[in-house]
């Protein structure tokens, strides 16, 4: 029981689904020269190894942004997530130190990111307290 004027910390729930690519909202631009040798690595592998990261409800990607992409353009209809309430204590947004933009919430990131006002890529830093394994995706079952 939480103490008296003390907030309850909330558990985390993180569920593994494997969501349709059109539902996600990306906040952060990419490399391109990153998102390349993605693409190629993830075509000779043939799957994915590591889910993107995705705040339920906005459907916002916290991590993964490159990973997005490079499925997107190999022509998945379809993409490996752990959705997380991104509202908890269990995830911590941080900034990069090369970030330019100062000051940013977690709520901005929800609200750029169903907007499609992109953050320049690397401001955003977030951080989860519960581990997310990676989870081996075959390309045919994303397709």
């Amino acid at each position: 029981m939480a103490r008296a004027g003390y907030a309850a910390r909330q558990k985390a729930t993180v569920r593994f689904e494997i969501l349709d690519i059109d539902l996600l909202h990306c906040h952060e631009e990419i490399r391109s020269e990153l998102l390349e040798t993605l693409i190629e690595e993830i075509k000779d592998d043939g799957y994915i190894k590591k889910p993107l990261l995705v705040a339920d409800k906005a459907y916002v990607i916290l991590d993964g942004h490159h990973r997005y992409e490079a499925l997107r353009r190999l022509g998945c209809r379809r993409a490996p997530c752990y959705v997380i309430d991104y509202f908890s204590d269990a995830v911590d947004l941080g900034l990069w130190p090369t970030a330019i933009e100062k000051g940013v919430q977690k709520q901005d990131v929800v609200e750029r990111g169903r907007a499609g006002l992109l953050y320049t890529p690397k401001t955003t830093r977030h951080t989860v307290r519960v581990p997310l394994p990676d989870v081996f995706t075959d390309l045919e079952d994303l397709m």
